[in-house]
């Protein structure tokens, strides 16, 4: 685990946002979840329109709110372990990931896929497959989480 933690590390430099510390929190995670909030952070991604804060805001007891935008929200259930998005308006809920690990590296999939695939057009298809295969990996059927990793692989998909 920790390669793959520096890997991210090095790839987002200085957009990981690590949250503030916070005991009480920290007791209620497991040491992965720990590792990834206090000491490596969640990357913030425009493509992808997350933005993550330092704060620790709870949406109650049980649930860490991640980003808090006006429309919608990422929120992780630490009871569930699941990352979900929540929008308020229609109070929809839409299962991003199954852990803070899994959430982790599909952002950094995508953000590494959609560098490689910006700057060499002529090997498009072989990052997108290599991307394709590695979300569904570490997703374990990505179709499973309400469609939303698989909507972006659908969208990117150079057939």
């Amino acid at each position: 685990m920790k390669n793959k933690l520096e890997q991210i590390k090095l790839f987002f430099k200085d957009n990981l946002i690590i949250k503030n510390d916070n005991n009480k929190l920290r007791d209620s995670l497991n040491i992965e979840d720990a590792e990834i909030l206090f000491n490596i952070g969640l990357p913030n991604s425009t493509e992808l329109d997350f933005k993550f804060s330092k704060e620790i805001n709870y949406l109650n007891n049980k649930e860490l709110i991640l980003d808090d935008s006006e429309s919608r929200k990422i929120i992780y259930s630490i009871t569930t372990k699941q990352v979900y998005l929540f929008f308020p308006s229609n109070k929809k809920k839409t299962i991003l990931n199954v852990g803070l690990f899994q959430f982790l590296f599909s952002i950094y999939y995508y953000e590494f896929f959609l560098n490689n695939w910006k700057n060499d057009k002529e090997n498009r298809s072989h990052y997108f497959n290599d991307f394709e295969q590695k979300m569904n990996k570490l997703n374990n059927n990505y179709q499973s989480l309400d469609y939303y990793w698989e909507a972006i692989i659908e969208e990117l998909s150079p057939i």
